[in-house]
């Protein structure tokens, strides 16, 4: 009955820890043009909850902050 919730919530741990490791190695790449996303647990959330469309969406955001 309860393993479920954990379950879910171990999976997006995980999902949150892989995205922070691709925000890492995304500012790496991306340190040349200024562009950055801080690595923090609230970033880590948003990707383990969203995936791919949390990444994409943190880093739209760090561009308009960047050039509006």
């Amino acid at each position: 009955m309860l393993m479920k919730p954990v379950k879910k919530l171990l999976l997006v741990l995980i999902k949150g820890c892989i995205g922070l490791a691709a925000i890492y190695g995304f500012n790496y790449v991306l340190k040349g043009l200024g562009l950055g996303v801080g690595m923090n647990i609230v970033n880590g959330f948003v990707i383990g909850l969203l995936g791919i469309p949390g990444f994409v969406l943190l880093y739209s955001l760090a561009i308009i902050d960047k050039y509006l």
